[in-house]
Order: structure tokens, then sequence, then C-alpha cells
């Protein structure tokens, strides 16, 4: 796929939690057994997408093994597989560049407090 495809996959998402559930379920797609999860790069395979800052890091990960490939393991399979997750991050990530971030829930501050006083 191309990285417009990937663009328009997560266009009409209104909220960053929409854009990385979707992120999750195409990464999973990419995986499976039928799409040769055999040839899925061991290097990209634990990718998170649980918030914002996962998703930044999983990037920067596929971007280096992107980065690394050399030779002839450019037109490898696991290269172009990078290249696909490399692309779907990048949609993803601009995306939510573009949407407001999330209110805090008042859970998530309790919990921060309990972690303080600890």
């Amino acid at each position: 796929m191309n990285d417009d495809k990937w663009s328009m996959l997560f266009t009409p998402f209104r909220t960053r939690t929409e854009v990385r559930n979707t992120l999750a379920s195409t990464l999973a797609g990419l995986m499976v057994p039928g799409n040769g999860a055999a040839l899925f790069p061991v290097e990209i395979g634990g990718l998170a997408t649980g918030n914002d800052r996962e998703v930044m890091e999983s990037l920067g990960r596929v971007k280096a093994f992107c980065d690394g490939m050399k030779g002839a393991d450019k037109k490898s399979v696991a290269a172009s597989i990078g290249r696909d997750v490399l692309e779907l991050f990048s949609g993803a990530l601009e995306r939510m560049k573009k949407l407001p971030p999330e209110p805090i829930r008042a859970a998530e501050v309790a919990a921060a407090r309990q972690v303080r006083r600890a």
C-alpha cells in the first residue's frame, strides 16, 4: 500500500484513541499467518500502540529498522514489510498531530496521586 491509502484510512477519525485502535488492528492484520507472519521481521515484531508516546517510539524503531537495510537487504520481503509498517505508523502519527489531545480522565488523575503517595 502506498502512503495515500494509509492516510485515507485514518482521515475519518476524530480522536487519537480511534487512530491508535485502528493502527493496532491494521498492524495485527499485517501480522496474521495468511499474510506471511513468518516473514514479519522480528526487529519490529513488538510495536506498541497504547498511547501517543508508544506510537512515536514504535515509529522510531521501524524507521531505524528500515534505515539499517543495505544493499540486497533493501529488496527483501522484510524490508518491504518494514516500509509498509513505516508508512502505516507515519500516516497514523500525522493524523494524530492534527487532532487535539484527549482530556485526562478522573481515574487517571487518581492513579497518579496514588503513585506519588507510595
